[in-house]
């Protein structure tokens, strides 16, 4: 009768022990990052920043116009480009955050110019002045620096899906007013003027993301985000000073990057 019931108090005290696996899972949590320097890449789109459908254009250089004027068809979009971000994130707690960043935007300056006039032909000067302005791509050079309060979710687990809210500056090399062209002999004519270029531009952005662990001191993260900033456009043709009408519009650029984490500060996971 003792070996019996030795064997049924065994099997009892075995059915109140957690599993080996989920005892260890239950009983602990993984560690929290609290301090992240984030480097990134990927590509943000453009689209278009104005047209004007009819220009006269008079092609004359230093002097008076003689030759009469033609009429040209001028577009400037903002072409496609990689996007590069450096960030610093903080979460003093587990779920909200800070976070500050530069990021080069690049947004190249793409020109389009047909010659549409017929009636006379148009001069030599303004078919090579409107190739010129059609082969040309200028980068803006554009920078943008920002500041964003980050939510995050599930913050010690393997993967933290994030969602983020910022403002800032973008700032940029070139007027986005501005066109000129030049002939065969090297000669650069303006077509469109901007006495005042502005050089910086408001922005807000939001983003929605995840992170997934690497190890104990790195992470991968993948983001998309929309980057709202002002820009100058043209909105109708120039009179004979060369200066347009324009008005300043906010410009989305969605931008997709990939990228690593380092972590500098985190907090260790607890035992329970």
């Amino acid at each position: 009768m003792r070996r019996p019931t030795r064997w049924l108090g065994l099997a009892l005290a075995a059915a109140t022990l957690p599993p080996w696996g989920g005892g260890r899972a239950a009983a602990q949590t993984g560690p929290q990052t609290n301090l992240v320097l984030t480097v990134a890449a990927g590509v943000v789109n453009g689209g278009s920043l104005w047209t004007i459908p009819r220009q006269p254009f008079c092609p004359a250089f230093n002097g008076s116009c003689t030759a009469g004027y033609d009429t040209l068809r001028l577009a400037r979009d903002m072409g496609s480009s990689i996007a590069l971000r450096f960030a610093f994130s903080y979460f003093p707690g587990p779920v909200l955050g800070f976070q500050g960043e530069v990021a080069y935007l690049g947004l190249p300056l793409q020109d389009g110019c047909t010659v549409l006039n017929t009636n006379p032909p148009p001069t030599r000067k303004s078919v090579q002045i409107c190739g010129n302005i059609a082969g040309l791509s200028q980068s803006t050079g554009a920078i943008s620096f920002a500041g964003s309060v980050v939510v995050r979710a599930t913050p010690r687990h393997f993967l933290s899906p994030y969602a983020s809210a910022g403002v800032g500056l973008v700032a940029f090399d070139h007027s986005t007013i501005e066109m000129a062209g030049g002939d065969s002999a090297g000669n650069t004519y303006q077509v469109v003027a901007d006495n005042s270029p502005r050089r910086v531009a408001p922005s807000l952005q939001l983003g929605a993301g995840f992170t997934a662990k690497l190890g104990g001191a790195y992470q991968f993260r993948f983001e998309a985000r929309d980057v709202l900033a002002t820009f100058d456009r043209v909105t109708g043709p120039t009179d004979v000073t060369l200066v347009p009408p324009t008005e300043t519009r906010w410009f989305h650029h969605f931008a997709l990057t990939l990228g690593l984490d380092v972590v500098l500060e985190q907090k260790r996971g607890r035992r329970y």
